[in-house]
């Protein structure tokens, strides 16, 4: 149990770690039997410190995650695997603490079913996420988006949504959001499909995303595309 150095993770057989983690921005590297902890290797651009992620078996992460804990610098964020958020030592406890999936997918969807088109205009893209989803992290000008795409009635935006590549190639959605009085037409799963397609399109095929757990409507959505959950976390600021 202990530091590893950070090339480790190319051995690593799971695919957050390859698809996900920034292994260039990636500062650290512990490890325990299958249990890992990496500090750095996630884009957090508002994080004003130490970003840690862990995941593995409770079994072997608790202890791992309590060494960390007294030896690494004091952490700001901490992303934990549901199953072993209860162990969390008490220098990572979190505040306001949010459940999420990591979902992936390598199959084709359906084409879309409606006009997606490329949104270059900042502003409209502010307008509607600010009505939409006003705590979306992803924003025009954040790092490593690729695309905007959106759907339109009668030149109004409707729905918008962010298309970023991470270091290997795969496409991450973010910010998938449906304009309130629009919502149940059937647009963000359009807009999604679209999205899915063009992440695909490129890169190792693979397209994931990140989705709150208690976000049933997206849920059935991103399922109903092909997408499968490959890791429950629990991530927060620490208290």
């Amino acid at each position: 149990m202990g530091r590893v150095n950070v090339e480790a993770l190319a051995r690593v057989d799971d695919p957050f770690v390859r698809h996900q983690l920034d292994h260039s921005g990636v500062e650290a590297v512990w490890r325990h039997d299958d249990a890992l902890v990496v500090q750095g290797g996630r884009p957090r651009h508002d994080a004003a410190g130490p970003v840690f992620t862990a995941f593995g078996p409770a079994n072997t992460l608790a202890p791992l995650m309590a060494e960390v804990a007294d030896e690494a610098a004091a952490a700001y964020r901490v992303t934990v695997v549901a199953h072993a958020a209860a162990h969390l030592p008490s220098k990572w406890r979190h505040r306001d603490p949010h459940c999420w999936h990591w979902m992936l997918t390598r199959s084709l969807p359906p084409d879309p079913g409606l006009p997606v088109e490329e949104v270059d205009a900042a502003d409209e893209v502010q307008a509607l996420l600010d009505v939409a989803q006003p705590d979306a992290h992803a924003r025009p000008g954040t790092p490593g988006i690729e695309s905007w795409l959106g759907v339109r009635e009668r030149g109004a935006l409707l729905a918008v949504g962010a298309l970023l590549r991470q270091p290997d190639g795969t496409g991450h959605l973010r910010a998938v959001s449906v304009h309130p009085a629009h919502r149940g037409r059937g647009l963000g799963r359009g807009l999604s499909a679209a999205l899915t397609r063009r992440a695909l399109d490129g890169g190792p095929g693979v397209a994931t995303l990140g989705v709150y757990t208690d976000n049933v409507p997206a849920l059935a959505t991103y399922t109903s595309l092909g997408y499968t959950t490959g890791h429950t976390f629990v991530s927060g600021p620490v208290s």
